[in-house]
């Protein structure tokens, strides 16, 4: 018997894309399917603030909209800080709205891990992904 057959397999990343906008959630997993990066997208806040809350740990990364009917991005967001979740995930704001550098200091300084506006550019996505991947895998080294 061959003592390899225990070698383990690194899991592929998945990334969990909170936003009602069809358009751009399909464009995300476009690209992060050509990253060989799995992504799941909630279109409904309440859906993925439950998601969050029960296996926000299994995503690498956590793309949320701020702008969304009934259950905000801002909603999320606050519950998450509320519930002290924030801390244990890689949560990137990604929004198309007027959002103030004071607000961005805001997010950023009470668990956010970054602020992307749209229209979202995919070289500043890649960076964002890559320098998150690196980060997270050493975090799970140490």
């Amino acid at each position: 018997m061959n003592s390899n057959t225990n070698m383990t397999v690194s899991p592929i990343p998945t990334v969990l894309v909170i936003d009602d906008n069809q358009d751009m959630t399909e464009m995300l997993c476009d690209y992060f399917e050509t990253q060989n990066i799995n992504c799941k997208v909630i279109n409904d806040g309440k859906k993925g603030l439950e998601e969050l809350r029960n296996e926000g740990e299994k995503y690498i990364l956590i793309l949320l909209d701020l702008a969304m009917p009934v259950f905000s991005g801002y909603d999320i967001f606050y519950e998450l800080r509320k519930e002290n979740l924030l801390s244990s995930r890689n949560l990137i704001i990604f929004t198309a709205s007027a959002v103030t550098e004071l607000e961005i200091q805001e997010l950023l300084n009470t668990g956010a891990k970054g602020v992307i506006k749209k229209p979202l550019s995919l070289d500043e996505l890649d960076e964002l992904v890559q320098n998150t991947l690196k980060s997270t895998l050493q975090d799970r080294e140490n």
